[in-house]
């Protein structure tokens, strides 16, 4: 069972602090309302508390901690639904530089541990998931081509790491978004806080390094590890937000809190907010030590996105008619909750897998 350090516990209360400070819904709401995709001056300061390089190892400029800082960072991200590429960048990419290693990691981890390269990973199949078998991008005498449907914060990102098979095997292959040959969409997706675009590669130019598909795997557990902190945190949200305004809203003649109802769909949400920890901090724990990643990976993404997509329901609810409005923010975590419930799979998809690896035992 995950339990945290107090040096741990002081660094996420940190990053909370300064989250509230620096980067309430509001900076939020510009990439919601057609603005840049995410605050560059509030990345910065992320950046300065170390956040963005605590996956990177100390010999590229990074923390070297471990998957327990980075999901408590993504807990807090979550639960101001911020618009910032700290999955793709700071989690994913990172993983997968060091997994890498050598040259590339060498050349490319630096600039994401400081926070100056925003860089994400393409290597997610047509259903948002990774499948090393449906890769839509093949890699042939040092040229991509393909497509990939779906890639995570690529309207920010200054880098790409495309995942691509080729003769020699499986290899990561930095790419340049405006490079020749190569064409960026933004897709208009229902979470403006977490753009996804399109990447086309029509044979471009390129050098890879090679890499095994269990690598990648390993780093697809560490970044759903983290999402799951982030739809905790944003759980957590709905139910403070919904308790807070039920003590306080009057509706004939009696605080509303006083109702069974009201009483009843609270206590459900906190409910699900602690099973949700629960089954999160088992995954963090057990990509902390290698261990049954696959069975705890699939067990938290499919209780933790039903749990958030359910306490962003009963949020828009308690609130009533502004709970509805657009300058509420109930429908930023209610659209957070069922983008992330797809993000790498959704629950449906994820029961079918825990089932057959509970089957295979």
């Amino acid at each position: 069972m995950l339990e945290p350090t107090d040096e741990q516990l002081a660094f996420k209360a940190e990053v909370r602090r300064y989250l509230e400070r620096a980067w309430p819904t509001t900076v939020s709401r510009v990439a919601v309302e057609g603005g840049p995709p995410f605050d560059t001056t509030a990345w910065a300061g992320l950046a300065r508390m170390g956040a963005t390089g605590l996956l990177v190892p100390a010999e590229y400029g990074g923390a070297g901690a471990s998957v327990v800082e980075a999901a408590f960072v993504c807990e807090e991200l979550g639960r101001l639904v911020v618009a910032a590429p700290y999955l793709s960048s700071a989690v994913l990419a990172a993983r997968l530089l060091t997994g890498l290693g050598g040259e590339v990691a060498e050349r490319y981890l630096p600039g994401i541990a400081d926070g100056t390269t925003v860089a994400t990973v393409a290597f997610l199949d047509d259903h948002g998931r990774w499948n090393p078998d449906g890769l839509g991008v093949h890699a042939e005498n040092g040229r991509l081509t393909g497509r990939v449907a779906y890639v995570t914060d690529l309207p920010s990102a200054d880098l790409v790491l495309v995942v691509a098979p080729g003769r020699d095997g499986l290899g990561v292959y930095p790419v340049a978004p405006d490079a020749p040959g190569v064409t960026v969409g933004t897709l208009d997706c229902l979470d403006r806080t977490q753009p996804v675009g399109a990447l086309r590669l029509d044979d471009v130019v390129v050098e890879g390094a090679a890499i095994e598909a269990e690598v990648v795997a390993e780093v697809v557990g560490v970044a759903i590890a983290c999402l799951a902190a982030s739809q905790v945190g944003g759980a957590e949200r709905c139910l403070d937000l919904s308790v807070s305004y039920a003590t306080q809203r009057v509706q004939f003649g009696r605080i509303i809190g006083s109702y069974q109802a009201i009483k009843h769909r609270c206590a459900d949400m906190l409910a699900r907010v602690e099973s949700a920890r629960s089954a999160a901090h088992h995954l963090i724990d057990a990509v902390a030590t290698g261990e049954d990643v696959p069975v705890a990976a699939s067990l938290a993404k499919a209780f933790c996105s039903d749990a958030y997509v359910a306490c962003a329901g009963d949020l828009v609810q308690i609130h009533g008619g502004i709970g509805f409005t657009w300058e509420h923010d109930a429908h930023l975590y209610l659209k957070r909750a069922k983008a992330s419930a797809h993000l790498f799979g959704d629950p449906t998809h994820h029961r079918d897998l825990l089932a057959r690896h509970l089957s295979g035992r």
